[in-house]
């Protein structure tokens, strides 16, 4: 008997598995905490691998219980764009609006372990393609420095 994953989604609120707030200052927050700039903010997504302190010109976004961190930083990176340029205000973002922060979330864990691994399979091969383009590029400096020799 094979064992069927369910990819459908549901559209939640961060709210309901994090918690979301302007990064406080000195508060050690949970390992797997993602955090996004709200000062000219960019498009990246952090994360802390470690129980640790986050800066204040950061939102922090913590989960609650026993949540995949791995998944949830996949589920915030693929949102965030959408939410910013929805609630971005110039170049700010206001910490306020995080309360209307919406995620597509598996509820699957064996679905969100699944998608983990194919990311990080994607995310190594592209890490292996940029060392080989930089190889590439240390080859041919080199071939062109000893041309005229």
């Amino acid at each position: 008997m094979t064992m069927e994953m369910d990819f459908h989604t549901k559209r939640i609120n961060l709210n309901e598995i994090c918690v979301l707030e302007r990064a406080v200052a000195g508060k050690i927050y949970k390992a797997g905490t993602c955090y996004i700039k709200l000062s000219a903010t960019d498009e990246e997504v952090r994360q802390i691998h470690k129980p640790g302190t986050i800066d204040g010109r950061y939102a922090a976004i913590e989960p609650n219980g026993n949540i995949n961190t791995d998944y949830l930083l996949i589920a915030v990176e693929r949102s965030f764009p959408e939410f910013l340029r929805r609630y971005r205000t110039t170049i700010n973002l206001q910490a306020d609006t995080l309360k209307h922060f919406e995620v597509d979330w598996h509820n699957d864990k064996d679905t969100q372990i699944y998608i983990v691994r194919c990311y990080k399979d994607v995310q190594d091969m592209i890490d292996m393609l940029k060392n080989q383009i930089d190889n590439e590029k240390l080859i041919k400096k080199w071939y062109l420095e000893n041309m005229m020799v």
